[in-house]
């Protein structure tokens, strides 16, 4: 028999032939046939094309030639050698010999380093593909060098710098127990036998290894070739001797090619997304299955992809039923076994092994549906790294246990049996976080680290791969689980696990845990993928996938110089085959134009201009390339840098977007012309809203908290906003004490000292939460801490120690024209003076003090108040005790103040006072002082600016980062006098609030 090849133009005329030599062919229904294409998707969509004119396509395989070799592999009796050849037993015999040749060949002593091995199975498993590669590509090369010879491909002496390659083959396919050149040899004598009648259908350049096969295919049973005019089938048919028939039907059009010039990544995307809704627009009986986005490195695309078509929004391009390109086929099962191996050489850290718990996976079969839940309860617990002792003591650290998971769930279990406050003899507090609700959550927590910690001892020891695919199974047993939707993924990994035990088997190479996790990686890596094409779905395809397949429409997006046409060359470290290596940049190029050949109508997104300057940049020479060979004058059209833009929506109607959000953006941006910023307008929406009923009755507690940060407090009234922070975990072990965790040591110091407890209860119950650093590096933070409490009490403890004087306060304050507020408290003064003794260094903490100084001296009472803190004198840098005194010693004016406060509180239960705490105090007493300089209050809200160093989270809603916005705001009429809401009430709060002397 011989090979027959018959060409056509069109797709549908190939089809046609086809579906008609199959008729031919099934004469008998339980005969089987086969069609030979050049990827599984192009199977896939044949075999529904064939079933549409035929009926059914039932007995009819599909198969690349990889997928024949490993049919025939198995009539042959190799399919072991072969599977061992292509996966990773092969990257484990170049390993092995790698080490066994290092001291003969110097260029490989490096990569044998047994310090480094990651190092060496990235080397090993490089040169086991480029083994492969010679397989594929020059198997006569290969087979002569297992013979024994050490030339090149054309007897020539090999480079000294690759003089170890032929010893390395022969060394590996020892190791291997595999010939691969007789494994190619057992099938080609398969494919010879072979009976079942075959067809190829638009095949492209094939290998010298699959070229021996389809070559025995023709000596045996007979080869028939349909293959579209424009396929790179020359060499491969002519050396099999074809018989080529003249093409069967009419030559194609060229398609209609649209060039849409646009800037970045994210902006292509976009405007893709806008030509696609268009031509579904124009054309109601367009469908996805009928149109191809073609992307050369989709890895590039997939997010943005994802995002811009996922549904939701109003954008009706959302609507499109395009593929998800980040989706992983088994991913989930298969990373959450890699990572779990991994634990063990890891350090465990609380952020990634608390990912790791919530991925969907390991959530589900542990019940962990709530993120924040899980979160909350992690950070409480104070874990930050490292399962256990023992599991640190691999970095060194076996005698720290502190703030391991063990000890965070002890801690956890502990809150739950005891109150926090109890003694629990375990050396250590349980956390007030935990409640009964948690008591699933945490029994979930405990099991699952439990079990993982037992993982980890159990594969600390090297193994063989089939003794690794066990242990793995055991771990999927263990600690994974997946819903109903998701039980193939579970699946696809325990075939991977039997293939690897299969292939293996018998082998005598031992891996760490952390080797065996990079090669079941490696091994999953497009394992078992599932084909999307013919789903109904608007497919997302790599360059040189469905090639030649007709779609209506095609798409190409990111056709960069670096993708098409790209790199060329032969793999890393290869012999040169001179013209017998194949072109890589030809054949992208060749992929480019049989995409475009085969559609109808081709839509080309590319980067034309900057996306940081909007310059124009050099276009893509295969884009260039690609026009010239088609012949087309195709129509260009230029987009905005923005989907906000006006042009996208200003043009004729053809041009015109269909982003409805950003139509919206646009619209705004011209209605905004001279107006405020979006921020701006939300201030002052707050700020005019109307005054309901007011309070009739006030602490100062609640006062004091309101001037602390009105803007939290207006959000928290008005719209029932928290404004909490979430739960944030911790992964590195504190090593000194800084910012928040010394002020709350020292602040718990100072507490100790008024109530007159003893420091070394404070320290005990520190290093119970585990909340000081470890060991030394513990004691000697907290003695720093102690030498700042005792510094600060050395100020603050005589006036402590005054005599004691309860003070009640009920004043009736009529606040006009809003109505009449009670403020009720007690004020407890030393020394005739209202104390505050505190380690923070803001001026906010100088308000207690002013408020009780006021009320008591509105009472009747002339009192001071004064606040023991840490702070800086003007022109110094170093940090004091500062004793400052507050308060107003006329009753009238205080009066009038306290009146002020209790106006803005009222006032703030309904609107925004505009008056955050730190500057309007730092803007009274510049006022008071005679310093005040406009021109020193602008600029960011940063360390840099000393009137207000770091803009809180609720300001931020309401201010943009400049201190000018605090002086554009006019007073409303509920407002004090002034020249800005700021400056009114600034002053009528905090005006003269240090009018009393500091000592």
């Amino acid at each position: 028999m011989a090979l027959e090849v018959v060409c056509a133009h069109r797709w549908p005329a190939l089809l046609d032939e086809l579906a008609a030599r199959l008729r031919s062919l099934h004469t008998d229904p339980f005969a089987p046939a086969r069609v030979i294409v050049s990827s599984r998707a192009t199977g896939r969509v044949i075999g529904q094309e064939v079933a549409r004119r035929l009926g059914i396509s039932a007995g009819i395989s599909y198969v690349t030639v990889r997928d024949l070799a490993t049919e025939l592999a198995d009539g042959a009796g190799v399919a072991r050698d072969l599977s061992r050849w292509r996966g990773t037993p092969l990257d484990l015999a170049t390993w092995e010999a790698v080490g066994a040749l290092s001291d003969e060949f110097p260029a490989l002593a490096h990569a044998a380093n047994h310090g480094r091995p990651g190092g060496r199975r990235a080397v090993a498993t490089r040169l086991a593909r480029l083994q492969r590669w010679y397989l594929d590509h020059a198997p006569g090369l290969l087979r002569s060098w297992i013979d024994g010879a050490d030339e090149g491909p054309d007897g020539e002496e090999l480079p000294a710098r690759l003089a170890w390659q032929p010893e390395l083959v022969r060394a590996a396919s020892l190791a291997l127990e595999v010939d691969p050149t007789e494994t190619l040899e057992a099938l080609a004598d398969a494919a010879r036998r072979d009976t079942t009648p075959t067809i190829v259908v638009a095949l492209d350049e094939v290998t010298p290894a699959d070229r021996a096969l389809l070559s025995a295919l023709a000596d045996g049973a007979g080869l028939v070739a349909l293959q579209p005019v424009s396929a790179r089938h020359r060499g491969w048919v002519e050396a099999l001797g074809g018989a080529v028939t003249e093409a069967v039907d009419l030559e194609t059009p060229p398609p209609a090619v649209d060039i849409h010039d646009s800037h970045g990544p994210a902006r292509q995307v976009e405007v893709l997304r806008d030509e696609l809704t268009r031509a579904f627009a124009e054309d109601e009986t367009l469908e996805p299955r009928d149109v191809l986005i073609v992307c050369p490195r989709p890895e590039r695309y997939a997010h943005l992809l994802d995002a811009a078509f996922a549904p939701g929004g109003a954008h009706p391009g959302r609507t499109l039923r395009v593929q998800p390109v980040g989706a992983q086929d088994a991913g989930g099962v298969l990373d959450a076994a890699v990572a779990l191996l991994r634990l063990g050489e890891g350090r465990a850290t609380s952020s990634g092994l608390l990912e790791l718990l919530l991925s969907p996976p390991l959530a589900h079969r542990w019940g962990f549906s709530d993120r924040e839940a899980v979160t909350e309860l992690v950070a409480a617990a104070g874990i930050r790294w490292g399962l256990d002792a023992q599991h640190r003591a691999s970095f060194d650290l076996g005698d720290i246990a502190q703030n391991t998971w063990i000890r965070g769930l002890d801690r956890l279990l502990v809150g739950l049996a005891v109150s926090p406050a109890t003694d629990s003899g375990l050396g250590l507090t349980g956390t007030d976080a935990v409640g009964s609700s948690d008591l699933s959550t945490v029994g979930a927590l405990c099991e699952v680290v439990s079990r993982i910690r037992r993982l980890v001892a159990t594969t600390a020891a090297p193994a063989t791969v089939p003794e690794w695919a066990a242990r793995t199974r055991g771990l999927l047993t263990d600690l994974v689980g997946v819903g109903w939707d998701d039980q193939w993924q579970l699946l696809r990994v325990t075939q991977l696990l039997a293939r690897l035990e299969r292939d293996h088997l018998g082998g005598e190479t031992t891996l760490t845990r952390h080797e065996f996790a990079h090669l079941l990686a490696d091994a999953g890596r497009g394992f078992g993928a599932r084909v999307a094409a013919g789903n109904g779905s608007l497919m997302v395809a790599r360059l040189g996938e469905l090639s030649h397949v007709r779609f209506r429409l095609v798409a190409l997006l990111g056709v960069t110089d670096d993708a098409v046409p790209g790199r060329g060359g032969s793999v890393a470290d290869a012999v040169d085959l001179g013209a017998a290596a194949p072109d890589e940049r030809a054949l992208r190029q060749a992929q480019l134009l049989a995409h475009a050949s085969a559609a109808e109508r081709l839509l080309v997104i590319r980067q034309r201009f900057s996306s940081h300057t909007g310059d124009k940049v050099a276009s893509a020479a295969a884009v260039d390339w690609l026009v010239e060979r088609l012949g087309v004058d195709p129509e260009v059209r230029a987009h905005p840098p923005t989907s906000t833009a006006e042009a996208n929506f200003v043009g004729p109607d053809r041009a015109t977007s269909f982003d409805i959000p950003a139509l919206r953006g646009a619209r705004a941006r011209r209605n905004a012309g001279g107006r405020e910023s979006r921020i701006a307008r939300r201030r002052d929406d707050a700020r005019r809203r109307p005054v309901g009923a007011i309070p009739a009755q006030v602490t100062l507690t609640q006062l004091e908290r309101f001037l602390a940060d009105p803007a939290r407090a207006f959000l928290r009234s008005v719209a029932g906003i928290p404004l909490y922070r979430l739960a944030a975990v911790e992964d590195d072990l504190p090593l000194d004490l800084v910012g928040l965790e010394k002020w709350k040591v020292v602040t718990a110091l100072v507490g100790s000292l008024q109530s007159g407890a003893s420091l070394q209860s404070v320290i005990d119950r520190f290093q119970s939460r585990e909340e000081l650093p470890p060991g030394l590096l513990g004691k000697v933070a907290f003695e720093e801490a102690k030498a700042d409490a005792v510094r600060l009490w050395n100020e603050a403890g005589p006036r402590w120690q005054r005599p004691v004087t309860d003070h009640a306060v009920d004043l009736v304050l009529d606040i006009a024209p809003l109505g009449r507020v009670r403020v009720v408290d007690s004020v407890r003064c030393r020394g005739g003076e209202a104390l505050t003794v505190t380690a923070s260094k803001g001026s906010g903490r100088l308000v207690r003090p002013w408020l009780e100084a006021l009320a008591l001296t509105a009472s009747g009472v002339p009192t001071a108040g004064r606040a023991v803190r840490f702070g800086r004198l003007p022109n110094t840098y170093d940090d004091q005790v500062l004793a400052t005194g507050v308060g107003e010693p006329d009753r009238e004016a205080a009066l009038s103040r306290l009146s002020a406060v209790v106006r803005a509180y009222a006032l703030g239960q309904h609107r925004l006072v505009p008056v955050p705490v730190t500057p309007a105090i730092a803007y009274a007493d510049a006022q008071a002082a005679g310093t005040f300089r406009r021109e020193d209050w602008s600029g960011p809200t940063d360390w840099t600016t000393k009137v207000w160093p770091g803009m809180e989270e609720s300001w931020r809603l309401f201010f943009d980062d400049d201190l000018n916005e605090l002086f554009v705001d006019a007073p409303l009429p509920e407002d004090p006098a002034g020249a800005s809401a700021f400056e009114a009430w600034a002053l009528a709060l905090y005006g003269n609030m240090q009018g009393v002397s500091d000592e």
